[in-house]
């Protein structure tokens, strides 16, 4: 499922009209591959921020076993590496020294996991009954560079990242695939654990240039909201299901390490971290009657569950 948009733009110079191109080219293809996927996660053009530095990734498949940054490259001619590992870019028989984008991708991604791990306790769950903390360390991480269609690459030494665009989505399956294959199906991030990495990234995203809205007067005959009810309409949480079987025939129970979330289908549980959809952090539940509430660091404020009568 495309849970980012890329965002239209338009550019009147030639290199960053190119080069937004070839990010359209390529979220096509991988709309076309996951959109209707419920189990991949795509992010377009995604821009994230940690102790003053920032990733800016062009395209994110986040899936049951971790997380491949795709980095689109617009090549209208060629693209060379040698057996130093060194790249050129070829117009008209002339070539000119580019940086890696597989080294630059990576760095995106060590950033990504860094800020991931910041909140491991909010993302992940715990296991062996919750003694112990599950965290990111296990999960698999790739990067994958994708040339426009109409360019052409020539190695002299073996880049698998690098391929043409319409190849990624088939590059990204086959990770998968060989990913699973390898452990069996037994390791990976639980549905829980997907629901809320994706809801964090979504709300971790900052626009590099965000235009300030002009202060609106309500109308007359509308009546002015307040505070709470503003809040109670920030933007929508992801469903909450049970980690084991999926279902949302769910209860919220009190236990030894706080809420959590009892399923009526097979009895399994599941743990209740909601995180904020507008600033990412962290939320803890407030209960009045059968009605639950989550309130974030940030003041927002939302109807987590309501249990059944």
């Amino acid at each position: 499922m495309i849970v980012k948009e890329l965002e239209p733009q338009q550019f009147t110079d030639p290199l960053r009209r190119a080069g937004y191109e070839a990010e359209r080219q390529m979220a096509f293809y991988l709309k076309r591959a996951f959109g209707e996927d419920p189990r991949k996660f795509v992010f377009h053009n995604l821009r994230l921020e940690r102790k003053g530095e920032v990733a800016q990734l062009d395209h994110l498949v986040l899936h049951r076993y971790g997380l491949v940054v795709v980095e689109s490259k617009s090549v209208a001619g060629q693209v060379s590496i040698n057996e130093q590992g060194e790249w050129t870019r070829w117009w008209n028989r002339q070539g000119r020294g580019m940086a890696s984008p597989v080294l630059q991708a990576r760095r995106q991604l060590d950033l990504l996991l860094a800020l991931l791990a910041d909140h491991t306790t909010d993302l992940m769950d715990r296991s062996l009954l919750g003694l112990k903390q599950r965290t990111f360390s296990g999960v698999r991480r790739d990067v994958l560079v994708a040339i426009s269609d109409g360019g052409r690459i020539t190695r002299k030494r073996d880049v698998p990242e690098l391929v043409k665009a319409d190849q990624i989505p088939d590059r990204v399956k086959s990770l998968i695939e060989r990913e699973a294959e390898k452990t069996f199906g037994t390791f990976g991030l639980t549905e829980a654990e997907l629901t809320r990495i994706q809801a964090f990234l979504r709300a971790q995203h900052t626009p590099a240039e965000a235009a300030p809205e002009p202060p609106q007067r309500p109308a007359a005959s509308a009546p002015v909201r307040t505070s709470q009810e503003r809040q109670a309409q920030a933007r929508p949480q992801p469903p909450v299901r049970c980690r084991d079987c999926h279902s949302t025939h769910l209860s919220v129970q009190y236990g030894k390490y706080g809420y959590y979330l009892k399923c009526g289908d097979c009895s399994g549980n599941t743990p209740a971290k909601p995180v904020c959809a507008e600033c990412g952090q962290p939320a803890r539940l407030s209960k009045a009657g059968l009605q639950f509430t989550a309130t974030c660091s940030g003041g927002h404020r939302w109807s987590y569950w309501t249990n059944p009568g």
